[in-house]
């Protein structure tokens, strides 16, 4: 058995803050697949640091689910004199927060897990089941509840059910939620800043890019935007949530900026799962990481202008020699080919 660390330990204060850290970095624009990989070689370093990640997301969930509570106001102001304090300028939201000494940003978020911990509203160390999938690997989990998740491959999710909600937290990839209808107990997903919330539907979430993009298959949910930390922690003001109708995709930008409502393609959001990509003018650089989960023989990129060639058609997932047949003989692009991979170059004459 192993034993179990929380962020108020020693050992695991700099784990937290680490883990604070990299939950920020997901959320900008500039996340990368090196990013990712980054960030899987820092769990992968030490088994504390998957549990340390998941409780750093129960603290933004916490602040978020119960900003008007007593004793979360408590812990708000003395969280905000502590950080005040400390500020040697104003700041107005996370990204200031981050500049601080990281010392002070980990001490003050554990000081306020310690003061909701104390006041007896907050269980700190809930983890719940995780499920991931690896390089190539689909996966379908049927839950206690007898709703189903379907993981596309290099994708990780985290199931928390109580006697009163059923909350999942997508911490990379894509997956599909088809929810059993217990109106009873809420069924809420967290992706990145969005949570989404239904009682029974299905519906598709993929955070491979650094925008959330939500699309319903069938139902209804209601989408909430979580606001960032220090706002929520200075103001219990709620952001409005987005209520999506089946056909809907709602599509949530990195930057902050305003969701926008589309008219879903289902089955295009949805190929994966019959192991197909289906293309429809995506730069290659994105279609070359979606098509990279699938497989050991990796596609690099080898220039700006190669990424921005535009991919269209349906692939076999995996099948990377059908893939680079169809770039090679339709997109201005060389493949070079090595031991460990290939490479596409642009052949575009410049401009």
């Amino acid at each position: 058995m192993k034993a179990k660390h929380t962020p108020t330990d020693p050992a695991t204060a700099a784990m937290f803050e680490r883990a604070m850290i990299w939950r920020q970095r997901m959320n900008e624009a500039e996340w990368s697949a090196e990013d990712e990989a980054d960030f899987e070689v820092w769990l992968q370093a030490d088994e504390r640091h998957q549990h340390v990640f998941e409780v750093s997301g129960e603290v933004w969930t916490y602040f978020d689910d119960h900003v008007t509570s007593p004793e979360l106001i408590r812990a708000r102001r003395a969280l905000l004199g502590r950080v005040q304090g400390q500020a040697t300028a104003r700041w107005s939201g996370i990204t200031a927060l981050l500049q601080m000494p990281r010392r002070r940003l980990a001490a003050g978020l554990v000081a306020a897990a310690i003061l909701m911990t104390g006041a007896g509203v907050w269980p700190l160390a809930t983890q719940g089941e995780v499920y991931q999938s690896g390089v190539g690997e689909r996966r379908i989990i049927t839950l206690n509840d007898g709703s189903v998740v379907s993981l596309d491959a290099l994708s990780r999710v985290r199931v928390r059910y109580t006697k009163g909600e059923r909350r999942l937290a997508l911490i990379r990839g894509q997956a599909r939620f088809d929810v059993a209808h217990d109106r009873s107990r809420p069924f809420s997903v967290t992706a990145r800043d969005q949570t989404v919330v239904a009682t029974g539907t299905a519906f598709n979430i993929d955070i491979l890019k650094p925008e959330v993009r939500v699309t319903l298959i069938e139902g209804r949910v209601l989408v909430s935007p979580k606001a960032p930390l220090i706002s929520a922690l200075a103001s219990p003001k709620v952001p409005k949530p987005v209520e999506l109708r089946a056909g809907q995709a709602m599509v949530a930008p990195a930057d902050s900026a305003r969701p926008t409502i589309q008219v879903a393609d289902i089955e295009q959001a949805t190929a994966w799962q019959d192991g197909k990509l289906d293309f429809d003018g995506v730069p290659l650089a994105e279609a070359v990481e979606r098509v990279n989960r699938y497989t050991d023989r990796k596609i690099r990129i080898a220039d700006a202008k190669a990424g921005a060639a535009l991919v269209y058609g349906t692939f076999d997932a995996g099948d990377v020699n059908a893939f680079i047949g169809a770039v090679n003989g339709f997109l201005p692009v060389r493949a070079v080919w090595g031991s460990d991979g290939v490479v596409l170059h642009s052949t575009a004459p410049d401009a």
